[in-house]
């Protein structure tokens, strides 16, 4: 079933503004050195007509960035291959909802978190429509569908971290701080 050409617009709209940023190149977890490797699916869809992107608010049992914001992904383990199979696999495990490597565009450049050395490899998707998601208890305490360009517009220098980056800087959305390596990203 082809898309109706509005649908079409803003998706490749969005893709056009990213693709100066996009590299099909493949990562593997050697590329981290002596960092964790880590990946992440930065996930674009369309509500209301407009661009918003999918956001987690990670859980505070966790041992590690508790209550944090975050792109839905994690860590690379030995059965995952490449990192954007890590990006897909924890996305699913995450918020119940699975992508395909064909419905990846490719990634943005590489982070590393400030506090817990992981090297981050962010994989983009465009979606005009997003499947109901499903939590993962435990893991996720909620989802932020937050709004692209309004998100983009909160942007200030991250003072309270600035000790760990000189040149770091946050959103806001929602009440919710967005720092650190999603910032980044």
């Amino acid at each position: 079933m082809a898309l109706p050409i509005q649908e079409l617009l803003r998706h490749e709209e969005i893709r056009s503004i990213l693709e100066p940023a996009l590299s099909n190149r493949p990562y593997f977890p050697s590329d981290a050195a002596s960092a964790t490797p880590a990946a992440v699916l930065v996930i674009i869809h369309f509500h209301n007509d407009k661009p918003h992107i999918f956001l987690t608010k990670r859980s505070s049992k966790l041992k590690s960035h508790r209550g944090e914001i975050s792109f839905p992904g994690g860590k690379y383990v030995e059965s995952d291959g490449t990192l954007l199979a890590t990006a897909l696999r924890e996305t699913e495990e995450e918020i119940g909802i699975a992508f395909t490597p064909t419905q990846v565009l490719g990634s943005l450049r590489t982070v590393r978190t400030m506090t817990s050395n992981h090297f981050i490899v962010p994989f983009v998707t465009i979606q005009d429509i997003l499947p109901k998601h499903r939590l993962a208890v435990g893991e996720i305490d909620k989802v932020i569908d937050a709004p692209l360009i309004e998100t983009l517009r909160s942007i200030e220098p991250d003072t309270e971290h600035y000790r760990l980056a000189k040149d770091a800087f946050k959103f806001t959305c929602e009440s919710s701080v967005i720092w650190g390596a999603t910032a980044g990203i």
